[in-house]
């Protein structure tokens, strides 16, 4: 499955994935009042710490710099 994935869209099938989980975190990020450590909690990530280094390494910035520049 993840060969027909790639072979189709170009993208692996950890891509697709990191830009969902992306996507969701910048739009939580964006449109609610929840904290950082709620947002982690909700997209299941087992630390706000592991979810701010996730998403620094995907985006160049950290969750809250993100949230600030919005």
């Amino acid at each position: 499955m993840s060969t027909i994935i790639k072979q189709t869209s170009g993208k692996t099938a950890g891509d697709w994935i990191d830009d969902y989980i992306l996507l969701e975190a910048k739009a939580l990020l964006k449109s609610t009042n929840m904290t950082i450590q709620q947002i982690s909690d909700e997209l299941n990530f087992p630390s706000q710490s592991f979810f701010g280094k996730y998403f620094k390494r995907l985006t160049g910035v950290s969750p809250k710099e993100y949230r600030k520049s919005q």
